[in-house]
Parts: structure tokens; C-alpha cells; sequence
């Protein structure tokens, strides 16, 4: 197997990317083999310093991987392109979980896109007299990118139209961007908007330049503690959270850090078992308890802004900076800070979070000033309160509360715009509208086994210029009997007048049959006020191959007396998505149409698909026609060869997979599976070769009649590869000759040839994906 490959690289069973090799030797009866530099295996994670290198090694020495570690070990297989090291993990720099090579991430090909989604109304009402009155309205939505290199160009847009009115033009989005992967970070410049968190969101004109957490390993995002201990031996580490084992690792004796456990949505306090080599155990519990302003120790995150104020409420556009800046202290704490500096308003803000074993808590304040023209200026101060705390025993979560009280002279930086606007129509500072205070809950509670569970939101804000409150609560529970799902739910309105809605509702489904994809029978009935609101009862379910055909069909009645009927479905094809909708009532009707999809331009041509992704994968399969994404839904190659994945998550290793079902019995896929990192908003192409002709099986034996070496590779006439002798002496080859030879290598120096014939009118055995010749040959 002397010669030039190009391998996928995998270390300890862990992709590394693909690179070119040179293999050399297999004389005398030999195997071949390569060598490897240091500047190599540093590229793989080894810890060349741990190496004894000698003083005479230069940074040119290649030798075999044996000779520089004599524990580790080599494997090819030239079938699958594919090289396998082991290496002892005392060799290796240890990364953590879900850590993805920087070096293989990829800003992907040139090219543009353009989502879109589409939705048409018609709708008549019959009037008093045997008049109809129609109305009809239009809405179309575009998000558009171009891609080159690494700068990605987005825009985002919506058009609508009713009747004969003019159409509305709303650009939401226009910007250039780019990541920084050297600073983890990205760069955007245009028109977009802040993030929240620390303050709120805000649109802007200008620049910013921002952490991106996604291109962090899994383990290092979010927050998790770190869990520090002693073993005395060579022990196992485990770490359970709410009974669950989440972690398992061993360690050396002496002290441990384990600083790479996942973020879990509600925490929840962990469990460490430290078992030595006798089987004794040492356990102590770690509390992990978070709230989003929570980082892990020593991680930090930024956001800059400098630019023009965009308010869709306002039209004032002010020039401002705002940055924003949390560090993980400890464990336990993190720090938090901000400022906002315009024209006519500054504000600072200051934080803490705190983990602790009775919850997560986070408390800032902010300060602000506004100035106006013939207001007085204002000042105040706003503070903010949270908690979250997941109470495993009793199954409590709660996921986030919330509260915020802001003294009369505090105005966050859009409504301290809205105030300048409200001055220059001559208004009294005393009427504008000011949040006082405002408190969320959420809250989950599990009930014992079968009994199933409940459900909580709630919140309720007042205002400064303005008496009573602003309420709204959900109270919900859910459970299943056997094949029944069934909930009821309690929900509350009340504005600041005192005048309130309450709502309850009782909702039943059921699938008409035990099997995947049944349609499921859904019923509902809601009181208002104490009162008959309204009931329905409708089946829904899906059909086609991977259920791209769903459907609704149901009618109900309100307190009125009145009843309608409505239907809906969608069809997604391979290029769009399609759906429609009639409901018609006692005195109305209305028709719908929609459409969604995606439009992806390449250098290859233009490629249609019925999902809307942000980041992407271009699969180019020349002649593999129908063949499926497994990993993908849907997705399958249209007739230029092309497929896009439209969901891949950014900076990390995506596996694409192609399944051969559904194409050409004459077109067969070489490879089947790759693997890439895109960068966020990439658009990366994977290359799959195929080969076409004919299938063929040759069961071959040598000329003694035995069948030949299991492993043996197969060479063509021209003496390039063509696969291996599997079980029982079968060689598989797709060809468009109708004959010709092969040469078999035997190992140990010793080959032999064979010659083939395809039958004009071949015998074939039909599967799912091929139509296969079967052939017998004897190698000599």
C-alpha cells in the first residue's frame, strides 16, 4: 500500500481532521508505513515535552509513531481512508468535553441564500342586507445572506399589503459580520440590536463587537461549579445530580480539578463519590444552583456597542456607547457591570451572583440620568432581584424569579427618548408612562409517580403615573392515564382599571391507534368569567414518507350558538414547504395559503429546500439523486447532486451521513459519512465521490479452489484501488466496462489476476438501493 493517501485522522477514537500521508516500505515481505514529526503529533494533542526526544532530535526528525512512544500503536484501512493512533492518555493534553480543534473550524464556500415565508389571507363576512364584504391581505418575510469568506452580509425584511392599500416595506436588519475565532468573539457592523441581559435590548446603527460563547467547548459554556477533591489512590470519580450519574472520570493519587461539566437547565446540587482502588468511597455534595448572569471560574464575557439609537416607538437617534462585562470570581461568584453613555443620558449599572446551597441569587443596581430641554432632569435608580433553585427532594423548579422596583426618576435609554418626544408635543413629565415595579415567577412542581405535574407563570407590574396593577398568571396541570393526555388549565388577566378575564380550560388527546404517526383525537372545552366560552374537537396527525404531510381538521362552537369549521395541512417537498387552511363560521369564511423555504446560490447553481437554516451544510453528490440525510429530516439529493442540511450547530463536528436508498441502481456512494465545523452563518460543503456502472460481486477463489485472503486489496488495470476481498472470497466493484481485469495482493509478495465479463442480459438481485451482477472467478 506504498503510496500517497489522504486519511481522516483519528486519535483514540476521536476525529482529528483529515490529512495527506506518505507511506513508504512494504519490502521484503514488510507492512508499510509512515512517520510522524514532532510538529505532527503536537498537532494531535500529544505532549511532545513528556517525550524523550534526545538531545540530537531537529524539528525535521519523521519517524514511526512506535518509535517516539513505544506504548502507542498505528491501524489503516485504506478502504475507508481512514488512520487510527493510540496513544496512552498520560501522552495527551487533556481537553475538555465536547472540545472541538479551533484549526478545524471552516468559514465555508462563497455563497448566498435567501429565506422566505409567504402567507396569503382572503376573508368574507356576510353583512345585514345579503351583502359580503371581503378583505384581503398579504405578508411576505425575507432573511437574505451572502457569504465571502469570512464576512457574512445579512439582511431581514418583511413586505404586507391589505386590500388595495400601500404596501409596507420594514427593514429589520441590514449588517456585515465576521468571527473572530483568535478572540472568541464576533464583529458586526450595520443595523442590528443589543443583547439583553444586563440591559435591556436596544436597535442600533454602528458597530459591535461581542463574546460568542458557542465557540467555547459544550463543558465551558454556561455555568457549572467546579469540583475540587483528594483521592489517595488510583480512584474513580463519579458525579451524580438528582440521582442521575452526569460524570465519570479517574484520576491520579493526589489532589483533582474537574472543571468541564455540562450546564443542566435548573441545577441542582451534585453528589461526588470518590472511590479509591480498595473499593473504599469518599462522598461530599458540591451545591450548583444558577441564575443566567452565573459564569464558571474565571470565564468572562463582553459586549460593545458605539453607534445611533434605532426605537421603532421613537424618533429620536441619538449617537451612544454601551458595554457590558461579566467574570466568574469564584465558584460561587460572578461579577457583572455596565454603562450606557448618549447625548442626553448616562447609566451605569453593578452586580453580583451568588450560588449558594438555598439557591442561586443575582441582585444589580442601575443608575441613570436623563436630560431634557424644558423638563427638569431626572435620576434614579432601578433594582433588580433574582432567584432560581431546583429542589430534587420535592421536585420543585424554580426556574426564575424575578423582581425589579425603579424610584419615579429612572428612565432606561428608550424611555428616556419616548420622554423626549412626549416633551416636544408639549406633554407633563408626570403622565408618561414609567414602570414602577415588576415581579415574574415561574415555577414546575413533579408530583409523585402517575400523578403527574404542575405549572406556574405569573407576573404583575404597576407604573408611576397610573394606579392599580397590571396582572397576569397561568396555573396549569398535566398528566396522562394510560394512552390519554389530559391538562386543565387556569389563566388570569387583570389591567390597570381593576377589569379582569379569567379562563378555564380542559383539554383531552389521544392517538387513535398504538402506532408511530396515528392521527390523535383532540378535544377542548373553556369557561369565561364562570361562564360556556367555547369547545372543540378535531383530529390531527401526519402521513407520507418521514410525515411530510400534516393535517388538522376541527370544528367548535361558542357561547353564541355559533360553530365553524376548519381545516389546515402542509406538504413539504423536497424544494418548499407548502400549506393551506379553510375555516368557515355561520356568517364568514377565510382561505389561506402559505409557503416557506430556502433558496441556496452556490457556485454549482441554485439549490431549493423547504427548510430555513442559519448555519448550513452544501452536500455535493454528482448522480446521487434521492439518496437521504439520515441525520437530516427530509433532506434528500435533488437531480444536480445537491442537498443542504440546514440546522448545524456552529464551531462544533457535525456528522453528515448519506443513506443510498432511493438512488440510481447504477450510481454507487465511495464514501458515506463526513464530518465538518463550520463557522456561525457558514455555509460548508462536503463533497461526497460516487462512481457509476455497474454492480458487481465477484466470488473469487484462487487456483486451488479456496477462496482468496479475507482483507486482500484489489487493484483495477490501471493498479489504482478498488476495495478489498470481503468474507468468503467476495470482491465488490461498480465498473462501466463490461470486462476487464484485477489484480488481488496476496501479501507476501504474492498477487494474482483475475478477469471478469458482464452478461448482456445479467441475473440481478433487487434490495433496497441496487441492482447487483453476481459473477465467480478464479485468480491466478
Amino acid at each position: 500500500m506504498a503510496g500517497d493517501y489522504s486519511l481522516d485522522v483519528y486519535v483514540n477514537d476521536s476525529w482529528q481532521g483529515r490529512q495527506q500521508f506518505t507511506f513508504s516500505g512494504g519490502e521484503e515481505g514488510g507492512d508499510a508505513h509512515t512517520c510522524f514529526t514532532l510538529e505532527d503529533l503536537s498537532g494531535l494533542g500529544v505532549k511532545t515535552a513528556k517525550l524523550d526526544v534526545g538531545d540530537e532530535t531537529s524539528s525535521e526528525d519523521c519517524r514511526r509513531l512506535g518509535d517516539w512512544i513505544s506504548q502507542a500503536s498505528v491501524q489503516v484501512d485504506t478502504s475507508k481512508l481512514r488512520l487510527d493512533l493510540s496513544i496512552p492518555q498520560s501522552y495527551m493534553h487533556r481537553q475538555a468535553r465536547g472540545y472541538t480543534d479551533p484549526s478545524l473550524w471552516e468559514p465555508g464556500i462563497n455563497a448566498g441564500f435567501l429565506n422566505y415565508n409567504f402567507n396569503a389571507r382572503h376573508s368574507e363576512t356576510d353583512q345585514a342586507g345579503g351583502s359580503t364584504s371581503a378583505t384581503d391581505t398579504a405578508y411576505l418575510s425575507l432573511n437574505a445572506g451572502l457569504n465571502l469568506g469570512a464576512w457574512q452580509f445579512r439582511h431581514r425584511s418583511t413586505v404586507s399589503r391589505v386590500d388595495d392599500q400601500d404596501t409596507n416595506l420594514d427593514a429589520q436588519d441590514t449588517f456585515v459580520r465576521r468571527p473572530l475565532p483568535s478572540l472568541k468573539s464576533e464583529l458586526l457592523l450595520g443595523d442590528s440590536y443589543t443583547s439583553g441581559g444586563i440591559y435591556d435590548a436596544v436597535g442600533f446603527r454602528g458597530v459591535n463587537l461581542s463574546s460568542d460563547s458557542r465557540m467555547l467547548p459544550d463543558s465551558l459554556q454556561g455555568y457549572a461549579p467546579t469540583v475540587r477533591g483528594t483521592a489517595q489512590t488510583n480512584a474513580t470519580v463519579e458525579i451524580r445530580q438528582n440521582g442521575q450519574l452526569i460524570y465519570q472520570t479517574s484520576v491520579a493519587p493526589g489532589p483533582f480539578v474537574i472543571d468541564d461539566l455540562y450546564p443542566t437547565s435548573y441545577g441542582g446540587d451534585l453528589e461526588v463519590s470518590v472511590i479509591e482502588a480498595d473499593g473504599t468511597e469518599q462522598n461530599f455534595i458540591v451545591p450548583f444552583a444558577s441564575v443566567p448572569a452565573m459564569l464558571r471560574p474565571g470565564s468572562k464575557r463582553y459586549n460593545v456597542t458605539a453607534g445611533q439609537v434605532r426605537s421603532a416607538s421613537s424618533d429620536q437617534e441619538p449617537w451612544f456607547t454601551r458595554g457590558t462585562y461579566r467574570y466568574g470570581i469564584n465558584n460561587s461568584l460572578t461579577g457583572y457591570s455596565g454603562v450606557t453613555v448618549s447625548e442626553a443620558y448616562q447609566s451605569f449599572v453593578g452586580g453580583l451572583a451568588l450560588s449558594t446551597p438555598v439557591g442561586a441569587f443575582s441582585a444589580d443596581v442601575t443608575h441613570a440620568r436623563s436630560y431634557f430641554e424644558s423638563f427638569d432632569d431626572v435620576q434614579g435608580e432601578s433594582y433588580k432581584f433574582t432567584y432560581s433553585k431546583r429542589l430534587a427532594d420535592l421536585g420543585t423548579n424554580f426556574t426564575l424569579a424575578a423582581f425589579r422596583y425603579s424610584t419615579s426618576g429612572f428612565l432606561n435609554l428608550e424611555s428616556s427618548l419616548n420622554a423626549r418626544d412626549f416633551e416636544e408635543t408639549g406633554g407633563n413629565f408626570d403622565d408618561l408612562r414609567r414602570l414602577k415595579s415588576q415581579f415574574r415567577l415561574t415555577l414546575d412542581q413533579r408530583l409523585s409517580e402517575g400523578w403527574g405535574s404542575l405549572y406556574f407563570t405569573g407576573s404583575t407590574r404597576n407604573f408611576w403615573d397610573a394606579q392599580g396593577e397590571v396582572t397576569q398568571y397561568q396555573l396549569g396541570y398535566n398528566n396522562r392515564y394510560k394512552m390519554l393526555n389530559y391538562g386543565l388549565n387556569i389563566g388570569k388577566s387583570e389591567n390597570e382599571r381593576g377589569e379582569s378575564d379569567t379562563t378555564l380550560t380542559l383539554s383531552l388527546s389521544m392517538p387513535l391507534d398504538n402506532i408511530p404517526g396515528s392521527p390523535s383525537l383532540r378535544t377542548s372545552t373553556s369557561t369565561l368569567n364562570g361562564e360556556y366560552d367555547s369547545s372543540r374537537i378535531g383530529l390531527a396527525g401526519n402521513a407520507g414518507e418521514d410525515g411530510n404531510v400534516t393535517y388538522n381538521l376541527s370544528v367548535s362552537n361558542d357561547a353564541e350558538g355559533g360553530s365553524t369549521g376548519q381545516f389546515s395541512g402542509q406538504y413539504s417537498s423536497p424544494y418548499a414547504s407548502f400549506r393551506g387552511s379553510y375555516s368557515q363560521g355561520d356568517d364568514f369564511r377565510q382561505f389561506g395559503f402559505g409557503v416557506t423555504g430556502s433558496m441556496v446560490a452556490h457556485s454549482g447553481g441554485v439549490t431549493l429546500t423547504p427548510q430555513r437554516g442559519e448555519t448550513m451544510v452544501l452536500v455535493e453528490a454528482p448522480e446521487a439523486k434521492g439518496a437521504r440525510v439520515t441525520n437530516s429530516v427530509g433532506v434528500r439529493v435533488d437531480g444536480d447532486g445537491y442537498a443542504v442540511v440546514p440546522y448545524v450547530t456552529p464551531y462544533r463536528l457535525n456528522s453528515v451521513q448519506l443513506d443510498p436508498n432511493g438512488m440510481s441502481s447504477d450510481v454507487g456512494l465511495l464514501t458515506s459519512s463526513k464530518k465538518v465545523a463550520p463557522y456561525a452563518g457558514a455555509i460548508a460543503k462536503l463533497s461526497f465521490k460516487t462512481e457509476t456502472g455497474q454492480a458487481i460481486l465477484i466470488k473469487a477463489h484462487n487456483s486451488s479452489g479456496e477462496p482468496l485472503p479475507f482483507g486482500a486489496d484489489v487493484y483495477n488495470a490501471q493498479q489504482e484501488p478498488v476495495g478489498f476481498v470481503a468474507q468468503g472470497g467476495s470482491i465488490y466493484l461498480r465498473t462501466e466496462k463490461k470486462q476487464g481485469t484485477l489484480t488481488v495482493d496476496q501479501g507476501d509478495e504474492s498477487s494474482c489476476t483475475l478477469s471478469y465479463q458482464v452478461p448482456e442480459a445479467p441475473e440481478t438481485e433487487e434490495d433496497s438501493s441496487s441492482a447487483i451482477t453476481h459473477l465467480e472467478a478464479r485468480c491466478e
